[in-house]
């Protein structure tokens, strides 16, 4: 019971942001199918296919159990509903992962790691599909490293299920699960190669069962039965010189920025001073999570700066290696206090002070910014000394004092990680060759007040059935907004896929470029969308050569939130595609 209510006891001890600020149009782009899939597919299947511009909609690991969510609750309670079974998913084979090896308090340290590591709950925050994929990894690792039992076939169906789900949420997720799987198969080969071909053929009759589930469930909720396809199709587009141009920073300047980046190799060298011995010596669980760590960071390394995948430059790709990161994070600080947590009372200690970290942080919650030099490598190093000495006292002292002072020790690494962890991007000039893509809110993630954007997402959300759906197949609608409000739209927007579907140019009186842009797609209808709703009026006098008719008009509001929207239809074009 405490380990199913540790995400609502989390949200309210350590004041967990709900959402996450909007800082692309990309997670309302998903929201979109999750509200209402089968219009998507109505107005835009024609339109979006040659430019591989239906993949969030083939994302069905996420949008399926997302989908169903907001069928049976809502779209604000369904978002809620769902947060909390993906935090499940994460904890609750945490917990029994750390508690088989460790005992119960080490449980506990894992499910305090994971619930109160910002990079987590900021994915969490949005709906993007990396809220799932993360999730989904953290159980898939920990299922896969439960120790040997006769339930393990149990264990390896529930790893394949959720690694499957994955792959299927985010395609991105794929390398670091193949690795992780290469990683396993080599322990497994070295140790106990007994029954590997029939773990493979379970672990590949999980995955095809799951993706035929998969494509049932996209048939019923989405539209679609196909959405490997489209996976597939989406990949080829976006891996063309011209998206690589524009997705992908050729020059690797960037990186030493951004502080964050250094939390996984000093979750690596953690474990490795917490595991400081001959590979045979450590155990199987301990190791496999270790390794699969250290290859998910080697792997994501050389797919960013030598291949021309955005694994590491974009917060909403790399916060995926964070399931390994905070796994194997919480198994190296237990291995550090092993000789506390064997303590009926005092094994109490570590996950005490691991909850205070973040409570400490919330007080005060004012990193400064700063990159790698000089103080991301000082507390790099800080890492590597804190666990040094929790080591040392934890190994040739006994006394108790020592023992508590190596958990004194695995604190201060945990505080040096949070700072790593949240510290902003400090500025720099422009770096050429680069995409420039937003910095993520990790600093907000704990403590933060997100009533605004709880209530951006109430309003965002109603806007599909203030638009009504299409009558017909290829009833494009597309948006007008002023581009001065683009911060204060861009969740808004994202639901008709945002810059795509908007009106070039000036807002109010229609210029050369919107005309020849309304032209060239012959929508149907348009929405008009602002603030303040000023400006309408002259907006919809400049379509006068459209033959605009005003469908409806109202104000959504939530909270702080006031989206202004109007409806129209283009009887120029809505006539001549029914026709």
């Amino acid at each position: 019971m405490a380990v199913a209510l540790s995400p609502v006891a989390a949200f309210f001890v350590l004041r967990l942001a709900l959402m996450s600020p909007p800082d692309l149009n990309d997670p309302a782009m998903h929201t979109t199918f999750l509200l209402d899939p089968h219009d998507i597919f109505l107005r835009y299947t024609e339109l979006f296919t040659p430019t591989s511009r239906l993949r969030e909609g083939a994302r069905v690991g996420f949008l399926v159990p997302g989908r169903i969510s907001e069928l049976l609750f809502g779209p604000f309670p369904g978002f809620v509903v769902y947060r909390y079974l993906l935090a499940l998913i994460a904890v609750v084979p945490t917990y029994a992962l750390l508690r088989r090896l460790y005992g119960i308090a080490a449980g506990v340290v894992g499910a305090i790691i994971v619930l109160s590591c910002p990079v987590i709950i900021t994915a969490w925050g949005t709906d993007f599909p990396d809220s799932a994929g993360v999730s989904y990894i953290i159980g898939g690792i920990a299922c896969l490293a439960m120790p040997a039992t006769r339930r393990r076939t149990a264990w390896l169906v529930a790893s394949a299920l959720l690694f499957t789900m994955a792959v299927w949420t985010f395609a991105s997720s794929a390398p670091l699960i193949i690795v992780t799987l290469v990683v396993y198969v080599l322990i497994r080969r070295a140790r106990e190669p007994s029954g590997l071909r029939r773990d493979a053929v379970v672990v590949a009759a999980t995955g095809a069962a799951v993706t035929v589930l998969l494509a049932l469930g996209s048939r019923w909720l989405l539209g679609p039965f196909d959405y490997v396809s489209t996976t597939i199709r989406s990949l080829i587009y976006l891996s063309h010189p011209s998206q690589e141009a524009i997705w992908h920073s050729v020059n690797w300047r960037w990186a030493p920025y951004v502080a964050y980046l250094l939390v996984p190799p000093g979750i690596v060298i953690t474990w490795l001073i917490a595991f400081g011995r001959r590979l045979r010596a450590i155990p199987t669980p301990q190791l496999f999570v270790g390794l699969a760590c250290a290859s998910q960071l080697a792997l994501s390394v050389l797919l960013q700066f030598v291949g021309k995948v955005q694994m590491l430059e974009m917060h909403y790709f790399s916060s995926m290696l964070w399931a390994s990161v905070v796994l194997t994070f919480a198994i190296s600080l237990s291995e550090l206090s092993r000789p506390l947590l064997a303590r009926r009372v005092a094994r109490w200690a570590l996950p005490l002070v691991l909850l205070v970290v973040p409570l400490l942080y919330e007080i005060h919650p004012q990193v400064p910014a700063f990159g790698w030099l000089p103080f991301g490598f000082l507390l790099l190093g800080a890492v590597g000394v804190f666990a040094g000495v929790a080591k040392y006292v934890g190994r040739v002292w006994r006394a108790s004092a020592a023992q508590f002072a190596g958990v004194a020790a695995c604190t201060l690494v945990a505080g040096c990680v949070l700072i790593l962890t949240v510290a902003p991007i400090p500025n720099h000039p422009y770096i050429p060759a680069t995409t420039g893509d937003p910095p993520p809110a990790y600093a907000s993630a704990l403590g933060g007040d997100t009533a605004h954007y709880v209530d951006l997402y109430r309003a965002t959300s109603e806007l599909p059935a203030f638009a009504g759906n299409a009558a017909y197949s290829g009833e494009q609608l597309v948006m007008w907004w002023p581009w001065a409000q683009v911060n204060q739209l861009l969740e808004p927007i994202g639901i008709f896929h945002a810059f795509f579907d908007s009106v070039p140019g000036s807002f109010g009186a229609l210029d050369i470029s919107g005309r020849q842009w309304i032209e060239r797609r012959r929508p149907a209808q348009m929405l008009l969308l602002s603030d303040t709703g000023a400006q309408f009026e002259e907006s919809l006098a400049s379509l006068a050569g459209y033959g605009p008719h005003l469908v409806r008009s109202g104000v959504l509001r939530s909270g702080d939130v006031s989206l202004h929207a109007w409806l129209i239809d283009l009887g120029r074009y809505i006539r001549a595609s029914a026709q």
